[in-house]
C-alpha cells in the first residue's frame, strides 16, 4: 500500500510540475519573461505560489526548465539519426508542429535582451545539427571544403534562424508576400526545402 501511495504521489507531482510548465512556457511566449511573475504563472496552472518554488525554484529555474525540456523533446524526436537532413527535418517538423509557442518564445527572450548565459546553457538540439553538420565538413575532400568554406557552425545559425524567424513572425510574413491563405503543410514544407537547401548549397560533403 505504501509503495501504491507513493506512485501516486510520484505522479501527481509529475503531473503538477507539467502544468506548472505548461503555464510558464504559454506566458513567457505571450508576454516575455520579465512582464510574467511566478505569481502569475501559479494561477495559470492553478495552483499556489508556494507549491511552484517547492517544486521547481524562482522564475530563473521555471525558464531554465522549459527550454530544458523543449530541448530534450526536439532531440528525441530524432531518436539520434546521424543523417543530417533528416535530423534537421524532423527537428523543423517537431518545433512548428508541437513546440512553436516554445520557439516564440526563445525569440522574445533574445530580443528582450535575456543574456544567453541567464537561460539553460544548453540548447541540445541545436548542439546536435553543428555536431553533425561537423562531421559532414568533416569527411569532405580538401576541394570540397574550398569550394564551399563557410563554418559549418554559422550554417547551421542560418537554418535555426530561419526557423524561429518563421515561427514568430509567419502570421504577418505569409499576408505581405501573398501567401495568407498557404495552408500550415505548405509552408512547413517550403519551408524544409529551403532549410534543405541551405545545407546542400553551403556544406561540404552534401549536394
Amino acid at each position: 500500500m505504501r509503495d501504491e501511495g507513493e506512485t501516486r504521489r510520484r505522479r501527481g507531482r509529475q503531473a503538477t510540475t507539467a502544468a506548472i510548465l505548461d503555464a510558464a512556457q504559454e506566458l513567457f511566449a505571450a508576454r516575455g519573461y520579465n512582464a510574467v511573475s511566478v505569481r502569475e504563472i501559479a494561477e495559470r496552472a492553478g495552483v499556489t505560489h508556494a507549491l511552484v518554488h517547492l517544486y521547481l525554484g524562482g522564475k530563473a529555474d521555471l525558464l531554465r526548465a522549459v527550454l530544458t525540456r523543449n530541448e530534450s523533446a526536439m532531440l528525441a524526436a530524432t531518436a539520434e539519426d546521424p543523417d543530417l537532413m533528416k535530423t534537421t527535418s524532423l527537428m523543423l517538423r517537431h518545433g512548428l508542429t508541437y513546440s512553436r509557442s516554445y520557439l516564440r518564445l526563445v525569440v522574445r527572450s533574445a530580443l528582450g535582451g535575456m543574456p544567453y548565459d541567464r537561460t539553460s546553457g544548453r540548447f541540445e538540439a541545436t548542439e546536435r545539427l553543428v555536431e553533425l553538420a561537423t562531421q559532414v565538413a568533416g569527411s569532405a575532400t580538401p576541394a570540397e571544403r574550398a569550394a564551399k568554406p563557410l563554418d559549418p557552425r554559422l550554417v547551421i545559425a542560418c537554418v535555426v534562424t530561419l526557423t524561429l524567424g518563421w515561427a514568430a513572425t509567419q502570421s504577418w510574413v505569409l499576408p505581405a508576400t501573398g501567401l495568407a491563405d498557404l495552408e500550415e503543410s505548405e509552408g512547413i514544407d517550403g519551408l524544409e526545402q529551403v532549410m534543405l537547401g541551405i545545407l546542400r548549397d553551403n556544406l561540404p560533403g552534401l549536394g
